[in-house]
């Protein structure tokens, strides 16, 4: 089975420059949007809503194209970590929700230093100054200023240390990882304990996101586990990383659970935007399963 290359006239995975990892702007997944006369699209910036202002700016001026705050917040869980997208925060965003996305910014700045110390511990010269430097190679001053010194995305950093002579080549990376790992632990994400229940009170629909690795392929106990565990409401059954012949049995047990299926191209730049926006393959239905659950919930 083959993935339809035409596009859905929805992406409800999308990142921002507002991610650590991520460059894109966000007006330009609207242009697209618009040039392909889409009618929702999401943008789920990892572990945060930092970039929701900005976000409702720009979608004042393409009234056609739907759009709600949404995020992707990697949580803690049985397995390891797992990535969940949260559809549709009430707003104002509550003051439970603030806690939470504050924990999630303490996390990005835990994880950042974590690196620098480690690669200290190993004999390498790469301070919270130099990681913040390379932040401010690629990250734009109004998500530092609001996030602070964060971790950096593997590329970068692969490209920095090979740069630096830390490593010979970006085949070395992995194991350089590990050693700064084994030097200083990465903190843990948020815990699904600490976060979902907070998602779960605000009436907020969960999808588990790129699903193939967390259900070991269609493992049922993996996937009724995962389900209860972290309390999900859908699953993420069209992305790239989920193979073509293996998007119907998702859709199958999202049927068989009153699950909503959604699908998203897990865009992170500009540059990729022409190749993989809306291309995710997901059934242009699915997105009504999704808003009519959002909307419901203003329903008397």
């Amino acid at each position: 089975m083959t993935r339809s290359s035409d596009p859905a006239p929805y992406d409800l995975h999308l990142h921002t420059c507002w991610s650590y990892d991520a460059t894109a702007q966000a007006e330009r997944y609207f242009e697209r949007a618009r040039q392909l006369a889409m009618r929702c699209i999401t943008i789920t910036d990892h572990h945060i809503l930092d970039s929701w202002d900005e976000v409702q700016q720009i979608a004042s001026n393409y009234p056609e194209i739907r759009t709600f705050p949404s995020a992707e917040l990697t949580v803690t869980t049985s397995i390891g970590a797992v990535d969940l997208l949260c559809y549709g925060f009430p707003q104002p965003f509550p003051e439970s929700l603030s806690r939470v996305l504050e924990n999630y910014h303490d996390w990005q700045r835990e994880a950042g230093a974590a690196w620098s110390r480690g690669m200290q511990a190993l004999g390498h010269d790469f301070t919270d100054a130099h990681r913040l430097e390379l932040l401010e190679s690629y990250r734009p001053p109004r998500a530092i200023a609001v996030q602070g010194n964060t971790h950096v995305k593997n590329q970068f950093l692969k490209d920095y240390f090979v740069d630096r002579g830390f490593i010979s080549d970006a085949e070395e990376y992995p194991e350089l990882t590990r050693q700064v790992r084994a030097k200083t632990a990465s903190p843990p994400y948020p815990h699904v304990s600490d976060v979902v229940p907070v998602v779960k009170q605000l009436d907020v629909p969960i999808a588990i996101a790129h699903p193939h690795g967390y259900f070991k392929g269609c493992d049922q106990t993996r996937m009724d586990s995962l389900r209860d565990e972290c309390a999900l409401d859908g699953i993420e059954c069209a992305h790239q990383s989920v193979p073509a012949e293996i998007t119907p049995l998702y859709r199958e047990y999202c049927e068989r659970h009153d699950l909503f299926s959604t699908g998203g191209s897990d865009c992170h730049a500009d540059e990729n935007i022409e190749g993989t926006f809306a291309l995710h393959g997901g059934a242009a239905e699915w997105l009504d399963e999704l808003l009519d659950r959002l909307d419901a919930r203003q329903s008397p």
